[in-house]
């Protein structure tokens, strides 16, 4: 090959080789590398990576419920698996976690591509990478458009597309048989836990600072503590905290109710409302009901994401809505009370395998579909003692 025709040739930003067409446009080629010599333009392809890739781009609680698939692909194959997802706050989230390498994140799904810096960088940093294996717990074509651009085809992946729905079927269920179909090349036996379970780590750096956090507030690590969660996502909305379409919200006055039974039958208990600082508005107001206030703090001003799953691991117990917070509790094994509102519990409660997890769901007398206004403070206290 001529150096006349070498100089025609390049690199994109990307790491993509692209090659004058005769007529009809550039050829792209494979990732690549190109090297100079005298005369001559070398291509050498970069290696492919063979760390499975899984790709969900889900809220808190989604994400959690994929730690199974994440471990089921481990135990596979050995290697750790590199995560695709919406938001930066998973690369926290997935800390410690020894099944995972890397976390590649993106800001937003809706905004174009083009728009949307970073879009492109995933798509960049994944034709770097162009891993071999790839699982797609994904339904919308929106993130099949933005895997396509990463290379990522229905040749070398496996899709929840690929999957026939089953009805109440938990997504854990379903994504583990998601990890039990190969890509082609994927010659690892199939596997699957003996329990369905969900898993977060925490290290005993952060437990340590979490307890020196709970000192500085007046707190004592050596007592009960219990985890209100009343808000979500669809609290920080705009409009009214109690709208319709807020199917998730629960009264102050019950769980300021829930609250001081709590204290009744455990009087050393410390009742933490957690949340993000969004939610502090009805954290104090649930405190502001209560007629055990001095047993009441609003934490939710206060609590980033790994003082969050720290915090968890260290308590008694948590009572929560439907939301990430109460997946994060199951899967670092704090037993749980979760109120579900519109949601199937069968599809989406949070799951362990080594404490216990009440569900509740509340319901009209002339009415088949739930309504979370429909539980009762003594359905939930009651359920908070059975976990005893």
């Amino acid at each position: 090959m001529s150096s006349k025709v070498s100089v025609c040739a390049g690199v994109t930003r990307t790491g993509i080789i692209r090659w004058p067409g005769r007529g009809h446009g550039d050829q792209w080629l494979c990732p690549g590398a190109l090297l100079y010599l005298p005369g001559f333009l070398l291509v050498i392809p970069l290696m492919s990576d063979s760390h499975p890739l899984v790709c969900r781009f889900g809220a808190f609680g989604d994400m959690v419920l994929i730690t199974p698939l994440l471990k089921q692909l481990y135990l596979r194959c050995g290697l750790a698996c590199d995560v695709v997802a919406i938001g930066a706050w998973n690369r926290l989230l997935f800390e410690q976690m020894p099944y995972v390498r890397n976390v590649f994140t993106i800001d937003s799904r809706s905004t174009p591509y083009w728009f949307n810096r970073s879009q492109r960088e995933l798509v960049r940093t994944l034709r770097q990478h162009r891993h071999r294996f790839v699982w797609i717990c994904e339904t919308n074509d929106k993130s099949y458009r933005l895997l396509a651009r990463a290379g990522i085809r229905r040749d070398n992946n496996v899709s929840q597309l690929d999957l026939a729905a089953v009805d109440g079927e938990h997504y854990c269920e379903e994504w583990l048989c998601l990890g039990n179909r190969s890509p082609a090349g994927f010659d690892f036996p199939q596997t699957a836990p003996q329990m369905l379970d969900t898993e977060l780590f925490v290290s005993d750096d952060e437990l340590l600072q979490c307890r020196d956090w709970l000192q500085g507030r007046g707190l004592d690590a050596g007592k009960p503590i219990v985890c209100i969660q009343a808000g979500s996502k669809r609290t920080t909305r705009r409009g009214r905290i109690d709208r319709s379409s807020n199917t998730k919200y629960w009264s102050e006055n019950n769980w300021a109710a829930v609250i001081d039974d709590v204290v009744a039958r455990l009087p050393a208990a410390q009742v933490l409302l957690c949340g993000v600082p969004a939610e502090m508005e009805m954290c104090r107001a649930i405190a502001r009901q209560c007629n055990r206030a001095g047993s009441v703090q609003s934490v939710a001003d206060d609590l980033p994401l790994r003082r969050l799953l720290a915090l968890l691991s260290l308590a008694h117990s948590c009572i929560s809505v439907d939301t990430g917070p109460a997946h994060a509790a199951a899967a670092l094994n704090c037993p749980l009370v979760v109120l579900f509102g519109k949601a199937s519990p069968a599809r989406f409660r949070p799951l362990s395998s080594q404490s216990p997890v009440q569900v509740l769901t509340g319901h009209a007398d002339d009415r088949r579909e739930t309504d979370i206004g429909f539980i009762s403070p003594r359905q939930v206290v009651a359920a908070w003692v059975d976990l005893a």
